[in-house]
């Protein structure tokens, strides 16, 4: 022992670490079991697959609706299981099964999202929205009755779309932080995101209507990004180590304004949301505050090739 160590712990009181908090002397001090029963036992996830499993056998699609709460978690991700353990990850696109949920979804709504699989969602939803989803679509969008502004309020948590390698993410309101991290094919369009959004981005597409939080693009080293910009400070919220930003003209990038309109009528349609439809309604102008996001030194015909594919 340290000279002097043991002068010096006469005066600790461990008490209250070692204290048992008044169990009874023959209560377990250890864990005596194997394995803990796991206390989400996704009831509402195998009752959908309960509902769905016929639909998807005979590759026929379907429409079915559900009430969700903030404790359901991964919604989605057992569906996507049964789609892809048939047909691939892409196998029943033309036949999808499409869910109607109201109400908070817990983590992870739509993770791993397979094609043939569609999620609507009317009401908002925590962290990792469409983790590592391959394909489908996810839409979130407030309840019909809400009285508030879509695009002033959040409606999805943070590190949303994290991983994804395809499908489509509409929503009607914003994200949390770190969008679209690492992100490489999917779109999205959303009316807001907070910091680090398209932080290590390799492709897809993602359109912003809406504020930026710091640290934009970091590491992004592909896929294009578009974003409406009406303080003109979208340059200093980018890393600038990472991307080059860029106005969009109607002179220079035509080409562009296109797919962007395309997209943003799909959306529209898509969501309902009041913030995109007056965008179209003034879209000559508004697009002059869009500003295009790309990784340092990509080429432009290349981003046009991406965004042809998204729209």
């Amino acid at each position: 022992m340290l000279p002097g160590v043991e002068e010096r712990s006469q005066g600790l009181d461990l008490s209250a670490l070692l204290s048992t908090g008044g169990a009874p002397e023959d209560a377990c001090r250890s864990c005596q079991e194997s394995r803990n029963e796991p206390f989400d036992r996704g009831v509402l996830a195998e009752r959908m697959v309960r509902d769905a499993l016929p639909a998807i056998a005979d590759k026929r699609g379907g429409d079915f609706h559900y009430e969700i709460r903030n404790y359901h978690r991964s919604i989605g991700a057992r569906l996507s299981g049964e789609i892809a353990r048939r047909y691939g990850d892409q196998g029943m696109s033309d036949a999808p099964i499409r869910l109607h949920l109201q109400g908070t979804a817990g983590q992870s709504l739509g993770v791993w999202n397979a094609g043939g699989l569609e999620i609507c969602l009317q009401g908002d939803a925590n962290d990792y929205v469409g983790k590592g989803m391959a394909g489908g679509k996810l839409v979130l969008k407030p309840p019909a009755q809400s009285s508030f502004r879509s695009e002033q309020a959040v409606i999805m948590g943070n590190a949303c779309l994290y991983g994804a390698t395809g499908g489509r993410l509409f929503a009607a309101g914003v994200a949390g932080e770190r969008f679209a991290v690492r992100n490489s094919g999917a779109t999205a369009i959303l009316e807001g995101v907070g910091d680090h959004g398209c932080e290590y981005m390799t492709g897809g597409v993602v359109v912003i209507l809406g504020e930026t939080g710091i640290n934009f693009g970091a590491g992004m080293t592909g896929g294009v990004a578009l974003v409406l910009d009406h303080q003109n400070d979208l340059a200093d919220r980018c890393n600038r180590d990472s991307v080059e930003v860029h106005r969009i003209t109607l002179e220079t990038m035509r080409e562009h304004l296109d797919h962007l309109d395309a997209l943003l009528r799909l959306y529209v349609h898509e969501t309902d949301s009041i913030w995109g439809q007056e965008i179209l309604q003034d879209f000559s102008d508004v697009a002059r505050d869009f500003w295009l996001v790309r990784p340092r030194g990509a080429e432009l015909t290349a981003l046009i090739e991406t965004l042809r594919a998204a729209a």
